[in-house]
C-alpha cells in the first residue's frame, strides 16, 4: 500500500491521501538545464465513478538523485497487516 504525503511526513501525522489507484512523476526540462518535476495521485472516488487526481508536489530540481529525493519524501510503503491462515 502507498500513503502520499502532501508535505513532508515529519511536518504531520497522517498522510493526506490513502490507497491511491496510481501514482505519476512528470519531468519537464527547463532552459536553465533543470527539471521541473511533479507528483501526482490518483485515486477513486468514493460517491461517484471517477478518478481524481490531486498534485502532491512539485518543485524545480537539478539532478535525478533530487527527483528522487522528492519522491522519497511524499511517498511511503505502508505494510499491511499479517493474516493467519485458518
Amino acid at each position: 500500500m502507498l500513503d502520499i504525503y502532501g508535505r513532508a511526513p515529519s511536518e504531520h501525522g497522517t498522510p493526506i491521501i490513502h490507497n491511491p489507484e496510481f501514482f505519476r512523476v512528470e519531468l519537464a526540462p527547463l532552459a536553465d538545464g533543470k527539471l521541473f518535476v511533479s507528483l501526482i495521485a490518483t485515486t477513486v472516488d468514493d460517491e461517484e465513478p471517477q478518478l481524481l487526481e490531486q498534485e502532491i508536489a512539485s518543485d524545480r530540481v537539478a539532478t535525478i538523485d533530487d527527483v528522487l529525493a522528492l519522491i522519497r519524501t511524499h511517498v511511503r510503503f505502508a505494510q499491511q497487516p499479517s493474516r493467519k491462515e485458518h
